[in-house]
């Protein structure tokens, strides 16, 4: 497997957890002691920019003929492991189209790289249909990750009941740091622990995918 990763969010649908799934697997990759280069391609909300401190911002509010700015993403392969870039709705689209116009899933060997695409799937119609389209458009060009979104599943009723997470986007934490932040109050720090233990579990099941 290659010794890099370049980690990528294509779908154009908002409000799916993309943003919370990146931040996840930003812990997941802190914890793993893994040197990450983390951007924000969200203009307009940039929640990943304010939860992990480090994150670097594009702006990819441009034409087409602009989208070189991306290469930021390519060129801080040398310095990381994983390069992670979370993506704005409505946002794929402009990710597609610098990835065909460099050629970028072709040049992963040279790059001694791999290309994840990270897509969530939930009961939302136009989600799902954005992932068949992607898996048709891209197929074995790039790896996947699929993450299934349980926020209105059951066995994660107690985080969600307790508003952990609301008071996480609040002090501008994840997951992750909010085990032992002082912001949170001791159950909330207990809950993180055990949603954290809980997603790094989750993705170790992909840890070849994933890890380099």
């Amino acid at each position: 497997m290659p010794a890099k990763r370049i980690i990528l969010f294509p779908q154009d649908k908002g409000g799916i957890g993309k943003s919370f799934v990146a931040t996840l697997l930003h812990d997941y990759y802190v914890d793993a002691g893994l040197r990450v280069r983390a951007f924000d391609l969200d203009h307009a909300n940039s929640t990943f920019f304010r939860l992990v401190p480090g994150t670097e911002f594009i702006n990819t509010d441009v034409d087409a003929d602009k989208l070189g700015i991306l290469d930021r993403i390519v060129h801080a392969l040398p310095e990381a492991d994983i390069v992670l870039a979370d993506n704005r709705a409505s946002g794929g689209s402009k990710i597609l189209t610098y990835l065909d116009e460099t050629r970028l899933p072709e040049l992963q060997e040279e790059l001694n790289c791999a290309i994840v695409f990270v897509v969530i799937a939930t009961d939302d119609k136009d989600a799902n249909s954005q992932i068949a389209e992607l898996l048709d458009s891209h197929g074995r060009r790039v790896r996947w990750l699929v993450a299934r979104n349980l926020r209105e599943g059951e066995s994660l009723d107690l985080f969600a009941q307790s508003k952990a997470r609301q008071r996480l986007q609040t002090a501008n934490l994840t997951v992750g740091r909010g085990r032992s932040a002082d912001e949170l109050h001791l159950l909330d720090r207990s809950r993180c622990i055990r949603f954290h233990a809980r997603m790094q579990e989750e993705f170790g099941k992909a840890g070849a995918l994933l890890i380099p």
